[in-house]
């Protein structure tokens, strides 16, 4: 949970697991990867992150397919 925010956090707990995004945001913050290195490397800004984290949003298809092999190397 480092550098991540309480609110964050709960957010994520509390939103749709089925979600890639929630998924991601599950991953991130258990690996305590910086919210903006996740935007970085999908081109997107830090609202956009949080918004996928608390399943606010859901990233476009071709970002989704990017997410699903992220969340594979990540959790590897």
């Amino acid at each position: 949970m480092i550098g991540y925010t309480q609110l964050v956090v709960k957010r994520n707990e509390e939103a749709d697991p089925s979600l890639v995004g929630v998924t991601l945001g599950k991953l991130c913050i258990d690996k305590g990867v910086p919210v903006q290195t996740v935007a970085n490397y999908f081109g997107v800004s830090k609202a956009t992150i949080y918004a996928w984290f608390a399943g606010t949003k859901q990233p476009r298809a071709k970002i989704a397919q990017e997410i699903n092999e992220f969340i594979k190397n990540l959790a590897d």
